[in-house]
């Protein structure tokens, strides 16, 4: 039965590729992009001390061990305001997502080439593209989907859902189902947060509370910071190589349910191996090596039963690239 599920799914994206009306004007997003941020209401007035609720008891072990007499008075203060410290600092809400991911979207765009003007193959990438999102674990955010005019084989993907494949890394893939995996991976990045989960965790985020629009619109110090780290973790340092093997293993089942063949992925991988142009790409220096990424997507394709009758779809891809690059 689910076989039959990612068939008619595969088939509903043959239809639309056959009529290819789909469009999406991803420069005018980027122009919204590039407006300045609006600025931030004026800070209410500090209410007076008879309005301010009263100080709450931590309650709990800390409570509970002041009473007792386990903590002095300092001590207890001390822990309370670390524990404070924690729990005020929240997970990054999607318009704060939105905003970090598409200023580092027009970086990117000034990095590597700006957009590469084809709109039959920007079509064609972003239906794909957006056919995976409607599987992956985050459907209900918008993705955008761009090609980069540059020959260097290299993919992106910013928070808020923003992902980038170079002209060069496309002239690589050999079918859709590649293609597929390529872009699965790169959603994968955006559905688990990965970039974000490695900013909190970052020494430069050490004493800020919380990154909320308010704190961004108020201190444009931080929101640089915020921009420059980011832009760190994804051109120069790269992401922890568990993550980017988590964002294989994703990229690979995304493809699957979407009724592609799931060694797409590995295969791509084994060519980037072989490739010479991979050698001055990020795409290639900020992951762990060709190698050590098929060896664990060796390890999870077993688990797919059946998919022998998965198409790769090497016409159909080669079809659409023809003349196009």
């Amino acid at each position: 039965m689910k076989q039959f599920f990612a068939f008619l799914a595969l088939a509903v994206v043959s239809l639309l590729l056959a009529q290819m009306s789909y469009s999406f004007d991803f420069g005018g997003l980027l122009e919204d992009l590039a407006k300045p941020k609006p600025q931030a209401p004026p800070e209410r007035q500090r209410a007076s001390p008879q309005e301010q609720p009263a100080e709450q008891d931590s309650g709990g072990l800390l409570g509970l061990g002041e009473t007792l007499g386990i903590f002095d008075k300092k001590t207890s203060r001390i822990l309370k305001k670390s524990v404070g410290a924690v729990q005020s600092f929240q997970p990054i809400g999607l318009k704060e997502e939105k905003t970090i991911g598409g200023s580092l979207a027009l970086e990117v765009l000034n990095r590597f080439g700006g957009m590469y003007k084809n709109p039959a193959l920007q079509n064609y990438v972003t239906l794909v593209g957006q056919s995976l999102a409607e599987v992956s674990d985050r459907p209900e955010i918008d993705y955008h989907f761009a090609i980069l005019n540059t020959d260097n084989p290299n993919a992106f993907a910013t928070p808020g859902g923003y992902v980038f494949l170079s002209v060069g890394l496309l002239r690589l893939l050999k079918n859709e189902a590649q293609l597929a995996g390529v872009l699965g991976h790169e959603v994968a990045h955006i559905t688990q947060k990965h970039a974000l989960q490695t900013l909190r965790r970052s020494k430069m985020l050490s004493g800020v509370s919380g990154l909320t629009m308010a704190a961004l619109d108020k201190d444009e110090g931080l929101f640089d910071q915020v921009i420059n780290e980011v832009s760190n973790i994804l051109f120069t340092n790269g992401l922890d190589k568990d993550l980017e093997f988590e964002a294989d293993k994703f990229g690979m089942e995304y493809a699957y349910r979407m009724g592609y063949h799931p060694a797409g992925l590995s295969e791509f991988i084994q060519t980037l191996e072989q490739s010479t142009s991979s050698e001055t790409s990020i795409f290639f220096s900020t992951h762990p090596s060709p190698a050590d990424r098929f060896q664990e997507l060796s390890k999870i394709l077993p688990q797919y039963k059946g998919v022998g009758l998965y198409p790769t779809l090497a016409k159909r891809y080669q079809s659409r690239i023809k003349g196009q690059l």
